[in-house]
């Protein structure tokens, strides 16, 4: 706590994406720390807080990222979309969203001879259909999606830039994110243990696709937000020493799909006292195999980079999940 207190003392702050599931959370975290500025970047006007700032800006515009890159000391890249599903249904339209920005942000720090700490938070699914676990780093991603292929194209972009020395950037990538937040995913297949949940204080029936026997690797929201903070901070010459701008945000530990949809219904169950009934479905003809994936990442690098590892276990996370929604509902 300490080194982020004196590190993020004075700095300019942009988050793009702010009003995003992750952006809102990393906003509230930020307020506690003795930044200078916070500065929110939307498409739309957004509801006012208190000693922070709000663009309105198209990431599309180079002129955007020529005020962004001009003001900052350390960028937040997380907009974008973040759903499978409208990537496949419109793969130029979010082509164009993911790299565009980040092809305008490289050429805005170079034309103003400006290198902010930029963190780029892409996506574990980008390994594709893995087979051995636990996943690191040097696994070859085989992007088996066309968002999973924009990230990837996104990530090279910024790997070439920083290589020239042109920026200082850092790519995230997450593994499965859960837990509350200010601002819950839009997107039908995102934030899905949060729909679970809500689903279970509304007695409603949950739908398990396949088995279940999934595995997935999930991280809890604060855990995130926490790398997020210590990757903007870290000493870009440690990166240099090896080149390796990409991290896996992951706990390193593997849960069955159907295992936490019982943990979640059983805490809905001690607060509610009604059986939640959970029942076995089939994959929806039209579904993309990356949902039908195994996943557990090492995130052993980032470790030995920054000291971060994902405390909060996923009892313990459920448990904070389920409570937050209690109180909506009881």
């Amino acid at each position: 706590m300490y080194k982020l207190q004196n590190e993020l003392k004075n700095k300019v702050i942009c988050i793009t994406g702010a009003s995003g599931y992750i952006g809102s959370s990393l906003v509230s975290q930020l307020d506690k720390y003795p930044v200078k500025k916070i500065i929110r970047i939307s498409r739309k006007k957004l509801k006012p807080l208190k000693d922070i700032e709000d663009w309105v800006l198209d990431l599309r515009d180079f002129n955007s990222w020529l005020k962004i890159v001009k003001k900052s000391d350390i960028i937040f890249h997380l907009s974008g979309n973040t759903s499978i599903a409208v990537a496949e249904n419109d793969p130029e339209k979010t082509l164009v969203s993911e790299i565009l920005p980040i092809t305008n942000l490289v050429k805005a720090s170079k034309e103003l001879c400006r290198k902010p700490r930029v963190i780029y938070s892409s996506t574990a699914t980008i390994y594709g259909l893995t087979e051995k676990l636990p996943v690191l780093e040097s696994h070859k991603p085989v992007p088996v999606t066309c968002h999973d292929y924009n990230k990837f194209q996104a990530e090279k972009y910024l790997e070439i830039a920083s290589q020239e020395k042109a920026i200082d950037s850092i790519v995230l990538r997450l593994a499965n994110v859960y837990g509350p937040s200010h601002t819950e995913s839009s997107s039908p297949d995102r934030g899905i243990l949060s729909k679970i949940t809500e689903m279970c204080f509304e007695n409603k029936t949950i739908p398990l696709y396949g088995s279940g026997d999934y595995i997935r690797d999930y991280v809890y929201i604060d855990d995130v937000i926490n790398a997020l903070l210590l990757t903007s901070i870290v000493d870009y010459k440690e990166i240099r020493k090896s080149s390796e701008i990409v991290f896996n945000v992951s706990s390193g530990k593997g849960t069955y799909i159907k295992t936490i949809f019982n943990l979640i219904a059983k805490e809905v169950e001690k607060i509610t006292g009604v059986n939640i009934n959970i029942e076995t479905v089939q994959w929806p003809s039209h579904v993309s195999e990356i949902e039908k994936r195994n996943f557990i990442g090492s995130a052993e690098r980032l470790k030995s980079l920054t000291g971060w590892l994902a405390k909060t276990s996923i009892e313990d996370g459920v448990h904070l999940l389920v409570s937050h929604y209690s109180r909506e509902y009881m």
